[in-house]
């Protein structure tokens, strides 16, 4: 094993400490095993990892009775008009543009979750989080706190001026704008409105500095690069870290190759050293993340073998509630692949669960296992475009080395260098004796 060795550096500190700064796990097991695989580190919700070895502890070996993490959608409506032309959900929202989950509906779908042994609760869509009353003022992420969920909300921002974010970061959520400028004219030009970025910065500021006041969950951002923004990306990490936001995410547009502009040759040719000025501005305060594949790659095929895992994970662990019919009832999704029922989408399958009651939309949830008509091994060999392969390999050998959480473990995390990472994208059983080489803290 030693010609074999694993070089790297543990990772100490708590869900924020650590947050972005590993790329592997070390799973032991109750029998000394030792697992290295790489991880999920595109987190969104700092303490995940808690998260995931509670909940996997807790399966037992069974499947789960509901999901570990809850992509709630809680309306179809945005501010935004487009998002560069690049926004997933255009299609569907267009046809039920207000569509939303009803207050008490939303209350209930939540409730529900937690009573089975839900984790973490993200605000997402769809159409923009903040657009719905109860997350605009904070309410839906109190109660999700009252009931022991971990939250985020992932939000463009246009309404964050209106919204009370001061009861959402009390709550200790983990709020995440989407900047997608740094003046006001591109993020007109991007988003088809007519917020103005200055205001957008000024109280994205003061969300920054009363998270760290009171001692709560860092503010983050996200950039989403388009031929309209993408020279504005240096420029916005560089105004978000001035401000306090704690982490920066670069992302690349996913989905169809139809939904992405082209970029033309300039501009791929300077996105390298606009990125690398980015990632020069990682510090401990200001977390930096950039994509690692190229803004025009197509998007990675389950049909086609990308993805090396035994089941859709993925579908296994999280699910999508969005708006239904009515305000009383919720769509429950296979995945954010397959919101709005699939609507755009090269192949579409249908929802789990059409009109769920949202007081017990999970026994549904847990009833697809049984009765979909695509079992969670055949998706892996079904769907034709994913965006979680990162998840799903990692989760396909955990599930594996731990027995679907029968056998116990715990989790430390490490930082590899790029040789030994590429080892252990598969996952390798490891002698901690002699096959690791981990400097200390």
């Amino acid at each position: 094993m030693a010609a074999d060795r694993l070089t790297g550096r543990l990772v100490p500190g708590g869900p924020w400490e650590r947050f972005g700064r590993y790329n592997a796990y070390h799973v032991v097991r109750d029998d000394g095993a030792a697992l290295v695989v790489r991880a999920h580190a595109g987190e969104l919700v700092p303490g995940s990892t808690e998260d995931l070895v509670a909940f996997l502890s807790g399966l037992g070996g069974a499947l789960p009775r509901g999901p570990m993490t809850l992509e709630l959608d809680p309306t179809y409506a945005c501010a935004s008009v487009s998002c560069g032309e690049v926004c997933f959900s255009a299609e569907y929202r267009a046809q039920r543009p207000r569509a939303s989950i009803g207050s008490e509906a939303l209350r209930q779908a939540i409730t529900a979750f937690a009573a089975a042994g839900g984790r973490v609760l993200r605000f997402d869509g769809g159409g923009d989080p903040l657009l719905h009353p109860d997350v605009r003022s904070g309410a839906a992420v109190r109660l999700g706190a009252e009931l022991g969920l971990r939250t985020t909300i992932l939000t463009s921002g246009d309404l964050l001026p209106a919204t009370d974010w001061r009861a959402v970061v009390d709550a200790d959520c983990y709020l995440r704008v989407s900047l997608n400028a740094h003046s006001t004219p591109v993020r007109r030009r991007v988003h088809g409105n007519k917020v103005d970025m200055d205001r957008l910065w000024h109280v994205l500021a003061r969300a920054c500095e009363h998270a760290r006041a009171v001692g709560r969950t860092p503010v983050g951002a996200t950039f989403l690069l388009t031929p309209d923004n993408y020279a504005e990306v240096a420029l916005a990490a560089r105004r978000a870290r001035e401000i306090g936001v704690s982490h920066f995410s670069v992302r690349r547009v996913l989905g169809p190759d139809a939904l992405r502009r082209p970029f033309d040759p300039a501009a791929r040719a300077a996105l390298p050293e606009l990125l690398q000025e980015v990632a020069e501005l990682d510090a401990d305060a200001f977390r930096v993340f950039v994509p690692a594949r190229d803004v025009a790659e197509s998007d990675l095929s389950p049909r086609a073998g990308d993805i090396a895992a035994t089941s859709c994970w993925q579908s296994v662990f999280k699910t999508v509630l969005e708006p239904a019919a009515g305000p009383d009832d919720v769509r429950v999704q296979l995945c954010g692949r397959y919101r709005g029922s699939g609507v755009g989408q090269a192949m579409q399958l249908p929802p789990l669960a059409a009109d769920a009651d949202p007081a017990t939309w999970d026994r549904a949830w847990a009833r697809s296992f049984e009765v979909y008509p695509v079992s969670r091994p055949d998706l892996i060999r079904t769907c034709v475009s994913c965006i979680d392969r990162g998840f799903i390999q990692m989760m396909d050998r955990l599930v594996a080395f731990t027995a679907m959480g029968a056998r116990p473990f715990t989790i430390e995390h490490l930082w590899l260098d790029p040789e030994s990472l590429a080892r252990c994208e598969p996952g390798i059983v490891v002698d901690d004796d002699a096959g690791l080489a981990i400097a200390p803290a």
